[in-house]
């Protein structure tokens, strides 16, 4: 089963994200789209996960990601399915071992990343389906001479043993899917009754949700809110299925009969499953309006916590494309830090409750944006994405070089505040300005930010640079400004020049990166600014 889910999510790639992107606008696309991805990868979590991704960079709204989660359990139905269409009604070994020769020489001698993963899940697919074949001959023989519904309690509490032991089942071996699969095998095998199996499945449902909370320790607050929408979908249907099992059991057998399909244990067993996931939409739909707002109030504090990562989660690091676009969502933010705390040391004076606030955020967030390219870098990632997480890092670089510099400048004009300026004021005031015009153009927030915009702005300090330097070494040499003030006006000069070139190139980085294409040629461009500095 990892195998299979494994090869899929991987071969899936960016087609995953774009699907989910592209197919949640509304409450039913939402729910198709998480049908359908959970339907073609045989993973709900991996959904799950890509879900929490969504959500944190700004791409999947918390109230349509609910939808999502919803279909993706309605989706995961479809592994019951499988079982019990294929698993029992062909020969097994003559079905599977072709996808496991197939899958195997894809494995081995594809030439992409992509025709390997398919080769995984295709031999994974077999691989699982001879396992049925295995369980399945194995409990038959157990079937003739055990039954378990002798150590079966009757009642509710007998099913309340067994969705126990459907929920502790799925927390050990982390997918719901093998679990059923088994239970299945064993209820064709004669093993369990359809209701004791079927009470079980219940409990396979809500024990998926271990991976979720697993998943949301440490995680942000929106993958918190949306790992706990996961939890309270799968126990609210676990707990009505439960008090309606034998009613659901009913209308199982009666919509058997409709379909004109045999009795079996498997069939009733993939229609139960089927069916309780449906009838928990159906419970969604009056209750998730008020479930939002509930999740909405939960987990506030740590948004609020300024120095803590918003889009960053070690869930999306499943899914490298999202990772990355999560990492420029991150240093788009400690972006519109440097820049802050670059336009408060132009004002007059300069506001330095504003930039301690600003590069102490920035130097917060620098650790865990490191550590979490550092994870992302550990996958195996195509050359594009390598390419993009190394100008990443060149980001951040000028990013904490800019703050460091701020720091610096910002001791600096406190010491100068009261030195005389008789002869160079306007050649200040048009670097000050100049650099103030950088910073506003430097943002990646506005809407008419442009990397032309913010190169523009740069030579225009430069220039304003230029002239104050001139004017500074004039001042000196007439003996308006003394040698010592002289040296530390030039040295202020050069830490904001430097601060501003730096924050300048983090913004025409962040702009490559999004682009996608222009990052290595912007990359060369600020080594040809380095080494012209």
């Amino acid at each position: 089963m990892n195998m299979m889910t494994d090869g899929l999510k991987l071969a899936a790639g960016r087609a995953l994200e774009g699907l989910l992107e592209r197919g949640t606008a509304t409450a039913p696309r939402g729910l198709a789209a998480g049908y359908l991805i959970t339907a073609l990868v045989q993973s709900s979590t991996a959904v799950t996960v890509a879900s929490i991704g969504f959500v944190n960079t700004g791409l999947l709204s918390l109230k349509n990601a609910l939808w999502v989660i919803f279909g993706s359990n309605l989706g995961s139905t479809m592994n019951a399915w499988l079982v019990a269409v294929l698993g029992f009604g062909f020969r097994i070994d003559a079905f599977a071992l072709p996808f496991v020769g197939i899958g195997a020489i894809l494995m081995l001698a594809g030439r992409t990343l992509r025709a390997r993963s398919l080769g995984q899940a295709l031999a994974g697919f077999g691989v699982l389906f001879l396992g049925i074949g295995v369980l399945k001959d194995s409990f038959s023989g157990i079937g003739d001479m055990v039954d378990l519904q002798d150590f079966i309690a009757p009642g509710l509490a007998g099913w309340l043993i067994l969705v126990g032991i459907g929920t502790l089942l799925t927390v050990i071996m982390q997918t719901s899917g093998a679990v059923i699969a088994i239970v299945i095998t064993a209820a064709q095998g004669g093993l369990l009754s359809v209701e004791a199996a079927c009470a079980i499945v219940i409990g396979t449902n809500i024990g998926t949700t271990s991976t979720a909370i697993l998943a949301a320790i440490g995680a942000t607050s929106n993958a918190r809110r949306l790992a706990a929408a996961h939890v309270m979908f799968n126990v609210v249907t676990g707990i009505v299925a439960l008090l309606l099992l034998p009613l659901l059991i009913g209308l199982v057998d009666w919509l058997r009969g409709v379909l004109e399909q045999p009795a079996t244990p498997a069939l009733m067993i993939a229609l139960f499953h089927t069916t309780f996931n449906a009838l928990g939409v159906l419970l969604m739909v009056p209750l998730a309006p008020g479930m939002l707002r509930m999740l909405n109030d939960m987990f506030r504090t740590r948004e609020e916590e300024v120095a803590r990562p918003q889009h960053l989660d070690t869930n999306s690091l499943a899914i490298p494309d999202l990772a990355m676009h999560a990492l420029r969502l991150e240093l788009t933010r400690t972006q519109g830090f440097a820049v802050a705390a670059l336009a408060a040391a132009t004002q007059q004076p300069p506001d330095e409750p504003v930039i301690t606030r600003e590069t102490a955020a920035l130097q917060a967030l620098a650790p865990a944006i490191g550590n979490y390219a550092h994870q992302l870098s550990a996958a195996a990632l195509p050359p594009t994405l390598v390419e993009q997480l190394a100008h990443s890092l060149r980001t951040l670089r000028y990013q904490e070089t800019a703050a460091v510099l701020l720091h610096e400048a910002s001791s600096l004009l406190r010491s100068l505040s009261h030195t005389e300026t008789q002869g160079f004021a306007s050649k200040v005031e048009c670097f000050r300005q100049a650099v103030a015009h950088l910073a506003e153009a430097a943002d990646p927030r506005h809407g008419d930010f442009s990397p032309g915009a913010v190169s523009v702005r740069l030579d225009e300090a430069e220039a304003c640079y230029q002239a104050l330097k001139e004017a500074l070494f004039l001042a000196g040499a007439h003996a308006r400004l003394d040698i010592r003030s002289m040296q530390e006006w030039l040295r202020l000069a050069s830490v904001a020049r430097r601060a501003a070139k730096q924050v300048a190139k983090a913004a025409r980085m962040i702009a490559a990166l999004e682009e996608g294409t222009s990052a290595t040629e912007a990359a060369q461009n600020e080594e040809s600014d380095e080494n012209a500095d």
